[in-house]
């Protein structure tokens, strides 16, 4: 890296929530942004904008104004307001106008919520990890005690294995799965799909195609471009990401965060044994399993929602949440969502945002495949800035 690429860092890193992010995204963030200056008494936006972009104050003083008078203030490069977007919102809710000469860093929304999201979705397998490996420990300690039943291997509790449970079935390939009702019955329970219909299932079961794997071939190569959804049917992997991150079980299913959020794969996966995984095509998962499991909702819609009882869910970074968020949302960041889904109410219906709805599309198809009742916010929280409180 060189002297001025460490400075850019340093630069960004000062930011929310671009704070939140890896060096490594940083970098690359910095190649994909710009830095802009203005003479005194310039434009930078005007209200009712809709521009897609996120600006912040790297130098000078700017004046917010809204023509209904909502909006008036001064933001100084020092102040702490600057460290975050000015007027994040789109359309934008006030015009800015540059006190001073200014410097400005101007981002893409879609780059930068995509590299949140390809971050976050990487720290989530680190921080799933971690938790498996405290309630190992925690279930050894458990059976050394007295008459405590043994704690299911990593990965069992959340995706059983292939196979009914009380029957005994092995979760041999059979060679017309489209047409054999015992193993819709396998994959309905395994991948946690729910909300499917049986002939959904079927239909979807003939679009995938049955891979046999041996120890040590790789699956998924970190930086590949995303191109099949994979279940592991038989066998145990390992995902990797310089590091070991965690171990899959038959049941478990991976590959959906680089199509979903269209970025490269942001881990490894390879085989610790002999197995069989089932794979889909990324048109076939567009198709079949990502669309149908959104329920995307417009804000008036949304607002209707929550009016007869559902709750806003923020899966962004906390400091994001406190610089503004919707009223009464919980948050739980995109990347915390797997370890603290137990404290969501699965009778409860929820609406997920982020900035401009990346990660909140993430987030809603991983509680629909847990089961739970979720939506996502089109446009993200940028089109209800009006509605924004602060925490106190």
């Amino acid at each position: 890296m060189s002297e001025n690429g460490q400075l850019q860092r340093a630069q960004l890193r000062r930011f929310e929530p671009l704070g939140e992010l890896s060096d490594a995204r940083l970098d690359e963030l910095a190649t994909l942004s710009c830095c802009e200056r203005f003479a005194m008494g310039t434009t930078l936006f005007r209200e009712g904008d809709i521009e897609n972009q996120t600006m912040y104050l790297l130098a000078g003083d700017v004046q917010l104004s809204s023509s209904d008078g909502r909006v008036e203030r001064v933001i100084r490069h020092e102040d702490e307001e600057a460290r975050h977007p000015l007027d994040d919102s789109q359309p934008r809710q006030s015009t800015c106008v540059s006190l001073t000469p200014v410097e400005v860093l101007r981002i893409d929304n879609s780059v930068l919520d995509y590299m949140m999201m390809w971050d976050q979705v990487g720290i989530s397998a680190e921080l799933e990890t971690r938790e498996s490996e405290a309630g190992a420990d925690e279930a050894a300690r458990d059976e050394s005690g007295a008459e405590s039943e043994p704690a299911a291997a990593a990965g069992e509790a959340e995706a059983p294995v292939a196979g009914d449970e009380a029957s005994g079935e092995n979760s041999e390939m059979p060679e017309g799965a489209g047409d054999d009702r015992g193993w819709i019955r396998k994959m309905r329970h395994i991948m946690a799909f729910k909300s499917l219909p049986p002939a959904n299932i079927r239909r979807l079961l003939e679009k995938m195609e049955a891979v046999e794997v041996g120890a040590g071939e790789t699956i998924v190569r970190q930086g590949d471009d995303g191109d099949y959804y994979y279940v592991l049917v038989d066998g145990r992997a390992r995902v990797t990401r310089t590091i070991e991150l965690a171990t899959l079980e038959p049941g478990r299913s991976f590959g959906e965060e680089a199509l979903l959020s269209g970025s490269r794969r942001n881990a490894s996966v390879s085989m610790l044994e002999d197995g069989v995984v089932m794979r889909l095509a990324k048109r076939d998962f567009d198709e079949m399993l990502r669309e149908p499991m959104l329920n995307r909702l417009i804000p008036a819609d949304a607002r209707e929602q929550i009016a007869a009882g559902a709750r806003w869910l923020d899966v962004r970074h906390a400091r994001e949440f406190g610089h503004g968020h919707l009223p009464d949302a919980v948050n739980i960041p995109l990347h915390e969502l797997r370890l603290r889904i137990d404290e969501l109410d699965r009778d409860t219906a929820y609406i997920c945002y982020c900035r401009t709805g990346h990660r909140s599309t993430a987030a809603a198809f991983l509680l629909a495949q847990q089961g739970f009742q979720a939506s996502v916010l089109n446009g993200g929280v940028q089109v209800m800035a009006r509605e924004l409180v602060t925490s106190s």
